[in-house]
């Protein structure tokens, strides 16, 4: 055998040791789990550990973890990994690991003028059906009511969409374009979603009219209220599909659960983001330095939240899946995935031991 060959033989055999030193480093982050919550012990599994752990991360961990370029650069890494390697072999995940339907997603938009002459309400919130995890219905509303020729008007007209069937499709469209970008997925699944809800609106306005009495008159100003209702939905949607890069002043400042109705984890094209800087290239207001200041803390924080779901489909991948530990790869999902893992159970060790101080001092 050439030392060539013999090199990479062993480089292939190092690499696959990564896969080892994730199972290990698994099982010693689940037995720090239980130490910090033996209330969550459960027979069938460790599922009420991993939710413990991420709610303590969200009021605890992550004021005490420190997010560096290193841990950053391996988040990264296994994303970018994670992703090509989901979107090639697991396309019916793909939504659920990278991606959220914003359950907190609520939008109100109201224009009432002093006279009251011409007053349009509209509202939309996101509820989850109750005893399910993926169903998903957005409910909203469009209340319209004034004064035209003389005639008042006064309706409300509600509203309802399941977007579970567009989630669903998620893994068709993957399996089809499975080398799609993160701006592509985005605006194709708000696009579906803003079709579904605009169809709703536009059924509940069809049915509406069927019981009305107005005049021609009315009837038109009721239709061009509702096609603006139609077009400030739109104006969610869009701004949902918008990056942070672009962002006006007033859009930043914007509760992002009043327009994001889906959100990428850890944050809206991550990966692309990774080689483009947040930041623009333009000289920024005080204000916005704050506020990229503030995304960036975000970003890290939130990528280490979605660590702690992504490594437990990794974790499922090792034990109910046969993967190649040669291949080049699941060597660099696992090998950066370990990194951050030791990083998080080193401190869980320091928590524990901090406790056990506590406790200690207090006998």
């Amino acid at each position: 055998m050439s030392e060539i060959q013999t090199y990479k033989n062993w480089k292939a055999v190092t690499e696959a040791d990564f896969v080892s030193l994730f199972i290990k480093t698994w099982f010693a982050y689940i037995s720090t789990l239980r130490v910090m919550f033996p209330e969550a012990q459960n027979t069938r599994g460790d599922g009420k550990y991993l939710y413990a752990y991420n709610k303590f991360y969200l009021q605890e961990g992550r004021k005490k973890f420190i997010v560096d370029d290193t841990i950053m650069g391996h988040i990264e890494a296994l994303y970018r990994e994670g992703r090509k390697m989901i979107m090639e072999n697991y396309p019916e995940y793909y939504f659920w690991d990278f991606y959220r339907a914003n359950e907190d997603f609520e939008y109100t938009y109201r224009d009432v003028p002093p006279d009251k002459s011409e007053c349009l309400i509209v509202g939309m919130k996101m509820n989850r059906n109750r005893g399910t995890k993926w169903s998903f219905v957005i409910t909203g509303f469009v209340r319209l009511f004034g004064k035209h020729y003389g005639v008042e008007y006064n309706e409300n007209v509600q509203f309802a969409c399941n977007i579970s069937d567009v989630l669903s499709q998620s893994t068709d469209y993957i399996s089809k374009h499975p080398k799609t970008s993160e701006q592509d997925y985005l605006s194709w699944i708000l696009r579906e979603i803003n079709s579904e809800v605009s169809h709703s609106i536009i059924q509940a306005f069809k049915e509406h009219y069927e019981h009305t009495t107005y005049a021609s008159r009315q009837l038109t100003k009721i239709q061009s209220l509702e096609k603006r209702a139609l077009s400030i939905i739109w104006s969610i949607f869009t701004l949902n599909a918008k990056d942070d890069s672009n962002k006006t002043y007033d859009e930043m400042i914007r509760s992002r659960n009043s327009y994001e109705v889906i959100r990428q984890n850890p944050l809206n094209y991550f990966e692309y983001h990774m080689e483009v800087d947040l930041q623009p290239n333009r000289v920024l207001t005080a204000s916005e330095e704050s506020w990229y200041k503030k995304l960036y803390e975000t970003r890290n924080q939130n990528s280490v939240i979605w660590f702690l779901s992504f490594v437990y489909r990794l974790r499922n991948a090792l034990f109910h899946e046969i993967i190649d530990p040669l291949n080049e790869e699941w060597q660099l999902i696992f090998k950066n995935a370990y990194l951050v893992l030791k990083e998080i159970v080193d401190l869980n060790i320091s928590e524990i031991g901090k406790t056990a101080i506590a406790e200690n001092s207090v006998v």
